[in-house]
């Protein structure tokens, strides 16, 4: 055993050491393995990370793997896998060998900050109090540089060699889908395809979250046509609530969280509370923003810090690349880069909803760190499949058609109605099902 463990400390970048535990997430068929990586791929004899994975025992499945990457950044993979194998045709479960491992900083153990945890949860646009950034930055430590998305790619390919497979077929949704992007980027000759669900393009996005305050308009318009009992306009009601001191980023977080599948991916119902809010009566709007938030979270569930750690290493800032990256140097080009806005663009949110929202706030106090790089490779060239819901309020369409647009062979279905993530509506399971057994 000791002889062994020596030989995992050197060999780390190309093998991974893993015990076997009698049962898998609750689920039969499945082996839970652990998978040791460095925290610094360019130090792979220095501190290390144990990630826990799960893989279905069909290890000769006629088509490989198929790895599952989940959301966030901060979601684990492991307690998924009876969700996930749940949505998942029988014929692509029998086809390919089923994978799902816990991302870094995710899972248990993994980066919990108990303050930013109860402030915010797994939202974007929630803010945090000043000290539970802080701390939280405190409490990862000198490590905090080494949680952005090409660690991760890293990590999967370590993955991939420790499965003994050639190519993998990726699945990620949401956050998982960019993570999925980057590593077909990066390793296209070793994925056989992607499914890419309510996408983050893998050029990243913009973190004062313009167009997808932009979208909301669009998207609110749409669900009201589509539900007889809507006489209003719930546009020109949300712009008002913003305006009149109703939290601009409250209203982004419950409204894109009854956008997910499996909330309230219609809006159904929505236009009434904002109506009847402008109209005096805001009991509804109060229950609505209660109900409808992420923030009361687990840091197993979705961990905050590592949610933090990776959109701060991930995007690129107003004042990403500064020679001097004090806190006054950032502010400064925060506010020259909001005073260059169209509030026109922001409708029927405003400036304030732009500088509130976490990620702005949250990084701009996040210790500067490691920068994340990314592949030279502009083209994603694998054959994938891009499923995006008409109805999502965290992935706008309009992402989803810069994916397909910068990718040579890839086929986009937008899902009337549905919402974010799209594998959890019965039409996009069958999408899906075609584009893996095809």
């Amino acid at each position: 055993m000791r002889l062994l463990r020596l030989l995992c400390a050197l060999l780390l970048v190309c093998t991974a050491c893993s015990s076997e535990t009698p049962s898998c997430a609750g689920v039969s068929g499945f082996t839970c393995t652990t998978l040791r990586v460095p925290l610094d791929h360019q130090r792979p004899d220095g501190p290390s990370l144990d990630l826990a994975v799960a893989a279905a025992d069909n290890v000769d499945a006629p088509r490989g793997v198929l790895l599952m990457l989940t959301g966030g950044p901060g979601q684990p993979g492991v307690p998924l896998l009876a969700r996930v194998r749940a949505y998942l045709a029988p014929e692509v479960l029998r086809e390919y060998r089923l994978v799902m491992f816990d991302q870094r900083g995710t899972g248990t153990p993994g980066i919990n900050c108990p303050a930013l945890q109860r402030a915010v949860g797994g939202s974007d646009f929630l803010t945090a109090p000043a000290e539970a950034v802080d701390e939280c930055a405190q409490r990862i430590g000198p490590g905090l540089g080494y949680y952005g998305t090409p660690d991760t790619v890293e990590d999967i390919e370590i993955l991939r060699q420790h499965l003994e497979v050639d190519r993998l077929t990726l699945d990620g949704t949401s956050y998982g889908s960019f993570t999925a992007a980057q590593y077909g980027l990066k390793y296209p000759d070793r994925v056989r395809s992607l499914v890419l669900d309510s996408i983050v393009p893998h050029k990243g996005f913009d973190p004062l979250a313009v167009d997808l305050m932009a979208t909301t308009g669009t998207v609110l318009k749409a669900a009201c046509r589509q539900d007889p009992a809507c006489t209003t306009d719930p546009v020109t009601d949300l712009a008002w609530l913003v305006q009149h001191g109703v939290s601009g980023t409250d209203l982004m977080e419950s409204l894109s969280v009854s956008s997910l599948n499996t909330v309230n991916p219609s809006l159904k119902g929505i236009p009434a509370i904002l109506h009847a809010a402008r109209n005096g009566d805001d009991s509804g709007l109060k229950d609505f923003l209660q109900q409808a938030t992420s923030s009361g979270l687990s840091y197993d569930t979705l961990s905050a810090g590592l949610h933090m750690a990776t959109l701060c290493s991930d995007l690129r800032f107003p004042w990403t690349g500064q020679s001097t990256r004090s806190q006054s140097a950032r502010s400064q080009a925060l506010e020259t880069a909001l005073r260059r806005l169209d509030p026109k663009q922001l409708y029927p949110y405003d400036l304030r909803t732009v500088c509130e929202q976490q990620m702005i706030q949250g990084c701009l106090r996040w210790p500067a760190a490691r920068t994340s790089t990314y592949p030279k490779a502009q083209q994603l060239t694998p054959r994938t499949l891009i499923l995006q819901g008409s109805n999502d309020l965290f992935c706008p369409v309009e992402w989803a058609r810069w994916e397909q647009a910068n990718a040579r062979s890839a086929q986009l279905v937008v899902v009337p109605g549905s919402g974010h993530g799209v594998q959890r509506d019965p039409r996009g399971q069958d999408e899906a099902r075609k584009f893996l057994l095809g």
